[in-house]
């Protein structure tokens, strides 16, 4: 596909955009600007993200992405309409239900120090119960089972600050499972990960995705996971957005040396492609 087709899907919003407000992610012209920044951190985004797909949010380091799911959670404040989560304003959500419709897996945290593996993992029961209410024995049974699914289990005595960073990411993505909500948002969930856990993760979640009942977003910057593992994707550059639909029209190597300043090789093999940077862009790249 060209790249003037991209940029057509980009403007329209592909098969991203064709869902209605009421059946997922919607975001209206949303801007972000703190007092202490030059320039909006996100500026007049809109796109959509419908359920039951596994979509990447992609962009260089700096270029919103994490500002925009911190939005979905209501940890920035948005303003009035600018984000409904099944057609209704993220600020109507009462704390608790919102937390019944979206779970989060961030890149790094701090505040699960003093609990155990399993602990932090039961936290995730909390928007089901009342303020005094302790763990039930179902509520144990899912924590279980999530903290069985990504192999967790047998540290589940262990303090969460003795864990590698690939187990402590394991077990914020279990927590996440534990969560049982429709969504789930994940940061760079694969950075911390050795390649086995990355696959197995990434397979567990394509996995929930297809059998129905579950819609990722998925902050990457591995495009070849990206290729095998989401069928939609939105790309941010700087704030702004620049591509928004099925994987294969966002991930275009033209594109994708303009938005990351990395000349991109693709060859395909067995009907998927793989991305090689082949050559820099600027000589120093950290410029």
């Amino acid at each position: 596909m060209s790249q003037e087709k991209t940029n057509m899907t980009a403007a329209s919003g592909g098969a991203l955009n064709q869902c209605s407000a009421a059946s997922g992610i919607d975001v209206r012209e949303l801007t972000y600007q703190p007092g202490s920044a030059r320039k909006p951190i996100l500026a007049d985004v809109s796109c959509s993200f419908a359920e039951g797909h596994m979509t990447a949010l992609l962009g260089p380091n700096g270029s919103g992405k994490t500002t925009l799911l911190k939005h979905f959670l209501s940890q920035i404040k948005c303003p009035e309409g600018a984000v409904l989560i099944d057609g209704k304003d993220t600020l109507d959500y009462a704390p608790k239900e919102r937390s019944r419709k979206i779970s989060w897996v961030p890149q790094n945290s701090i505040g699960e120090s003093a609990f155990t593996v399993e602990e932090v993992v039961l936290m995730a029961r909390y928007p089901y119960k009342s303020t005094w209410e302790g763990d039930s024995e179902e509520d144990r049974k899912i924590a279980e089972e999530a903290m069985r699914t990504v192999g967790v289990w047998e540290l589940r005595r262990r303090n969460f600050t003795s864990l590698s960073g690939g187990e402590r990411q394991r077990t914020l993505i279990a927590r996440a499972l534990a969560q049982t909500t429709p969504w789930i948002l994940l940061d760079e969930p694969t950075s911390n990960l050795d390649i086995r856990h990355q696959i197995g993760i990434l397979d567990l979640l394509n996995k929930r995705v297809r059998e129905g009942g579950l819609s990722v977003i998925v902050v990457m910057h591995d495009f070849n996971m990206v290729e095998r593992y989401c069928d939609r994707a939105v790309l941010l550059k700087e704030g702004n957005l620049v591509a928004k639909g099925e994987t294969d029209e966002v991930l275009q190597p033209n594109l994708m040396q303009d938005v990351y300043g990395v000349e991109f090789q693709v060859v395909e093999k067995d009907g998927r492609r793989l991305f090689f940077p082949v050559r820099e862009g600027p000589r120093n790249m950290l410029q």
